[in-house]
């Protein structure tokens, strides 16, 4: 049985996304102040899932020591070319990344998680690599969005299929709040919502992106 990672690895290496900063941005005008970039000015910054970069490369231009990491091939050599010797980038699994506890003191991460099967397992990395009292900002696909909606009555059982950049298949589960929360066990965590195509004033009720941001407890839950 082919693995979330496999299909990630496949799907991105075959048809990778690259966006210049501007179509990115343009694209998802919200992110740049959901992604926190200005904030973080001398903190170790880790971006999972770092694609071809750009926000990665936010990050560093901000004053963030930042590092990326990514499983595909072709995003990391496009994020290389992009980020230059701005930030490190380092491919890795989520579900295992070559850090030491505690590396971090923010971990972020846009649109990566829903794609992998064990997210438990890459939860906990993320909680691992991130210090006490360390900020998370995760980002997952919302299951009760307007997008969600149109993607199924337009594409019928094969909805999934047309999310991503290809139709080549890709691991995807769409998330609730209650979901994502217990991916993050002690942490406290709040929710907004962002993206709702010609609608957005519903966006914070029927938003596609689901952010999630929260602080990593100075002592370990009981």
């Amino acid at each position: 049985m082919v693995d979330s990672a496999q299909l990630a690895t496949q799907h991105w290496n075959e048809t990778p996304l690259f966006l210049t900063d501007d179509e990115r941005y343009s694209t998802y005008p919200w992110l740049y102040e959901a992604a926190e970039f200005r904030d973080h000015a001398g903190e170790k910054v880790l971006e999972v899932g770092c694609g071809s970069g750009c926000d990665l490369l936010q990050f560093a231009k901000h004053g963030a020591v930042a590092t990326g990491v990514d499983i595909t091939d072709r995003h990391l050599e496009l994020a290389r070319q992009r980020v230059g010797s701005l930030a490190a980038v380092v491919k890795a699994d989520m579900r295992h990344l070559p850090f030491p506890d505690a590396s971090f003191d923010y971990v972020y991460s846009h649109g990566v998680l829903h794609h992998c099967s064990e997210a438990e397992q890459a939860a906990s990395e993320m909680l691992r690599v991130l210090r006490p009292g360390g900020r998370l900002n995760i980002q997952v696909y919302a299951l009760y969005s307007a997008s969600a909606l149109v993607y199924r009555l337009r594409y019928g059982r094969d909805w999934k299929l047309h999310i991503e950049n290809s139709t080549q298949p890709v691991y995807l589960k769409l998330y609730t709040a209650s979901q994502v929360r217990r991916l993050f066990p002690g942490c406290r965590v709040s929710f907004r919502k962002y993206q709702c195509y010609g609608l957005r004033f519903v966006a914070p009720l029927l938003g596609w992106f689901l952010v999630a941001t929260g602080i990593k407890p100075v002592q370990a839950p009981q």
